[in-house]
């Protein structure tokens, strides 16, 4: 083999170790355009089959308020969700729940606010100006794939945006795919998927800038996660192949 022929071997190996080293800053950085940004994207929830319901009712007659109180006298439940979701009214497959008095009472759709004044208009024959709080306790959404920690987690809020769900999830991996997180989200009785792309800089402006409960987030791998995977399937291991056979070829030539 002469010189000519080792030079461009080499200049080959160096070519390809380039590109399996290089990777598009638009790839990797996140983008949140500042000049596109709308808030008021954001829409009240609605409550699901399946959702477990805190409703409170006080007035300033407290007495007249016992009757709806759907608590466990002798357990403290302040901030401990888990023992309010054992005396929280779970919405039935039919979409209702049962409340004293009122008795089936349909919930479907509805969100928290309209729940809350829906409440307050039926109570007030029987309370005295009524305050409703309604809060829901069983918020969660499920991160999988190239995050750090996968996982479900419950949310205490309602108003969770996309970046603070991957944030709990410890972030992306250098392996995610940043271009094509899917989304899988319920509605009513159907079932839809969505892909986001977090380098567009338009995510506040879809729908999906805000969860919903129980979404789903599946971080894909990126093609040199998926390539790797492989015996020889990126080009890392392309290069260090051929740079193993050009030492050969120099050792066995001289």
């Amino acid at each position: 083999m002469n010189f000519n022929t080792i030079k461009k071997l080499s200049t080959i190996i160096f070519v390809l170790f380039l590109i399996d080293g290089c990777a598009s800053k638009k790839d990797i950085i996140y983008n949140f355009d500042d000049n596109k940004t709308n808030l008021k994207n954001f829409k009240d929830i609605s409550i699901q089959k399946g959702d477990i319901l805190n409703i409170k009712v006080s007035a300033l007659n407290p007495e007249s308020t016992i009757i709806f109180q759907n608590e466990m006298p002798s357990i403290n439940m302040t901030n401990n969700i888990d023992l309010m979701k054992i005396t929280g009214y779970l919405v039935s497959e039919s979409g209702n729940i049962e409340f004293p008095v009122l008795g089936t009472v349909s919930v479907l759709g509805k969100s928290t606010t309209k729940l809350e004044e829906y409440l307050q208009e039926r109570l007030k024959k029987f309370v005295l100006d009524p305050v409703i709080q309604v809060r829901l306790l069983n918020y969660k959404v499920t991160v999988l794939g190239e995050v750090s920690r996968p996982g479900t987690y419950d949310f205490q809020e309602e108003r969770v945006t996309l970046p603070q769900v991957l944030g709990t999830a410890g972030d992306l991996t250098i392996n995610a795919d940043r271009k094509n997180i899917v989304l899988v989200r319920n509605e009513g009785d159907k079932m839809f998927n969505t892909v986001i792309d977090l380098t567009s800089g338009d995510l506040t402006n879809t729908p999906y800038f805000y969860m919903n409960q129980n979404d789903i987030i599946y971080v894909n791998p990126n093609l040199a996660k998926v390539k790797s995977s492989g015996l020889v399937g990126n080009v890392g291991s392309l290069t260090s192949v051929l740079s193993l056979l050009l030492s050969l070829t120099i050792l066995f030539t001289r």
